[in-house]
């Protein structure tokens, strides 16, 4: 189990990685979509309204998510099990759920574009200090593909999200 202070370490990590991507991509490597895909400013763009989500469901009363969706009852997934059971969903077909799906990066103003990537990142890093190591595991999130999950297992996700979609962009940076 990844501790509270490890996530955040790796969530800065990829978030700087992701943020020295799009920083040095030309303009039009940054718009351009490859087979149909969603280009850089895309990818940034449904990775922005993750963040700003998933700190929103970090920012709900603990008190109300036990109400919502109880507490965990269930053996906690490791980092490994929660890639697992998204890379399942995503095999059957799963696919960004309306409100995960990219608005502004049809029109992609990259400073624009940047700028809100890093105030979602520091607001879903700032969000955790709410939290505690037994908070992390006890109050449940729902997650769109994967469904109810741990606040910790949702961070989890977070940080294979970015990754994924770090490759993806640094594969499109580079063609």
């Amino acid at each position: 189990m990844k501790t509270k202070q490890e996530i955040k370490i790796e969530l800065n990590a990829v978030f700087a990685q992701l943020t020295e991507l799009v920083n040095t991509t030309d303009a039009n490597r940054f718009k351009k979509s490859k087979n149909g895909k969603w280009n850089i400013a895309q990818n940034i763009d449904h990775l922005t309204l993750s963040n700003n989500i998933t700190m929103m469901a970090l920012h709900t009363p603990k008190m109300a998510l036990k109400q919502l969706y109880n507490t965990n009852n269930r053996t906690n997934w490791n980092y490994e099990e929660v890639v697992w059971k998204y890379q399942l969903q995503l095999n059957t077909g799963a696919k960004a759920s309306l409100p995960f799906v990219p608005k502004l990066g049809y029109i992609p103003v990259k400073s624009i574009l940047v700028r809100l990537w890093k105030l979602s990142c520091v607001a879903l890093l700032k969000s955790l200090d709410a939290w505690s190591e037994n908070d992390l595991d006890t109050y449940i999130i729902p997650h769109p593909i994967i469904g109810k999950i741990t606040a910790r297992e949702l961070l989890y996700f977070t940080i294979y999200h970015c990754k994924h979609h770090l490759q993806t962009m640094q594969h499109l940076a580079s063609a």
